[in-house]
């Protein structure tokens, strides 16, 4: 069946770029390469924003901003594919989740509706507070709690570094994509340009539920590791959908959800 050739192909993307992350992070303990910041993509805020300070003129690491900024910009378009089929601090979380015995069972844990959106909050609070400090040349605070820095750098990793991560992954045991949820500022400005396109109208590849098939079972919304409720938008125009696919795969019709292009932007 096509979801599940599109299934295999996410997972073969994901940890093809995870192996090559592997590879950078062991260069990067070894000495071989000096800094993650150069392989990061939100250095588009840690160290781009600092450009936009008339004191400094360099721009420290011109590729990663690049990079970073691109990706947030096709974001209007592709929707969190990065987050889905790239990311693999995304991908490392989807594993520690699949050790847990209620990933087997297709059963996602999903917070009480106002606790998940007061923590789908938290990501933009991080956000804004990286761009005051790198506007400020103060990256050094967001760094002490970087978890990208902590794996990337264990010989400097900080007390809170270390927090941050042990939380992320016992946390993540039980929540599917906790970071990605609730705490990425990445993710956060992939949705910040997600919520410029819908302002400008431009069209945008989505996942559609097909209602004329649909048998109301509910599955997409229960598996969503999101917490998107698939089956009531009908269009899943959340910021937050990274195109996981999910809900594609546990739907018991074939053609039960698809991803098409869409002028509607409400």
């Amino acid at each position: 069946m096509k979801k599940n050739r599109d299934q295999e192909l996410r997972r073969i993307i994901q940890y093809s770029f995870l192996g090559i992350t592997m590879i950078v992070v062991v260069l990067l303990i070894n000495g071989v390469l000096c800094s993650a910041h150069g392989f990061c993509p939100y250095s588009s805020i840690c160290f781009g924003v600092m450009r936009l300070n008339p004191g400094f003129t360099i721009l420290l690491y011109p590729i990663a901003v690049i990079i970073g900024l691109l990706i947030a910009v096709t974001s209007i378009f592709w929707g969190r594919r990065f987050c889905g089929y790239i990311c693999p601090f995304g991908t490392v979380q989807e594993m520690v989740f699949n050790l847990n015995p209620r990933s087997r069972k297709n059963m996602q844990l999903h917070l009480p509706v106002w606790l998940h959106k007061l923590l789908n909050s938290f990501k933009y609070v991080i956000m804004l507070i990286t761009i005051v400090a790198a506007f400020r040349s103060m990256q050094y605070v967001y760094m002490k709690y970087c978890p990208v820095l902590a794996v990337s750098h264990p010989q400097n990793i900080t007390i809170y570094s270390a927090a941050i991560l042990f939380i992320i992954f016992i946390v993540g045991y039980f929540i599917n994509r906790f970071w990605c949820r609730y705490l990425c500022p990445y993710a956060a400005l992939m949705n910040v340009f997600q919520y410029m396109g819908k302002l400008f109208h431009i069209p945008s590849k989505r996942i559609h539920v097909c209602e004329e098939q649909c048998i109301n079972c509910k599955l997409c919304t229960k598996n969503c590791p999101m917490q998107i409720d698939i089956y009531e938008r009908k269009r899943v125009d959340d910021a937050n959908c990274i195109f996981c696919l999910k809900c594609q795969q546990c739907c018991p019709i074939d053609s039960g959800l698809e991803i098409k292009s869409s002028k509607k932007n409400k």
